[in-house]
């Protein structure tokens, strides 16, 4: 059995869309929530993701072609773990210097950071994930051929 070819474009478009609407919320998140204001939420962050898998899926990047599914997922959970852990790690050490620079509470500052850390990886890390799955299968591939 083999993969669905868009399988990993997939992943990436949704976490991408997560990830902008994140990124919107941040910027915005102050302001009013009318209907309009979802409206511009969608609106951006459908432009933001649209941009980033334009750019990331230029000339079939992403795009599988005649890969079997189990080393397929076997590589792709694995891919997935390995970022997500590094990126919560990553992530958690950012939010903890900012918000400890902000507030000069240490315990207060590490719980949001993990907390932080650790949620915003779950929307990061399948994007990152099929990016690199994606570059071990091409480089696997050349070093077949």
């Amino acid at each position: 059995m083999k993969t669905p070819t868009q399988t990993l474009r997939v992943v990436f478009a949704l976490s991408m869309l997560a990830c902008s609407v994140i990124l919107v919320l941040f910027v915005r998140g102050r302001a009013a929530w009318t209907p309009e204001f979802w409206l511009q939420l969608a609106a951006a962050s459908v432009v933001i993701s649209a941009a980033i898998c334009f750019v990331a899926f230029r000339q079939g990047k992403m795009r599988l072609v005649a890969v079997p599914l189990w080393p397929f997922v076997r590589l792709f959970v694995r891919q997935l773990a390995i970022v997500y852990a590094v990126s919560a790690v990553a992530i958690s050490g950012v939010a903890l210097a900012v918000i400890y620079a902000i507030t000069r509470s240490g315990p207060n500052a590490l719980a949001l950071a993990v907390l932080a850390g650790l949620w915003l990886s779950l929307w990061l890390a399948p994007g990152i994930a099929s990016f690199t799955t994606w570059r071990k299968l091409r480089v696997a591939k050349v070093n077949d051929a």
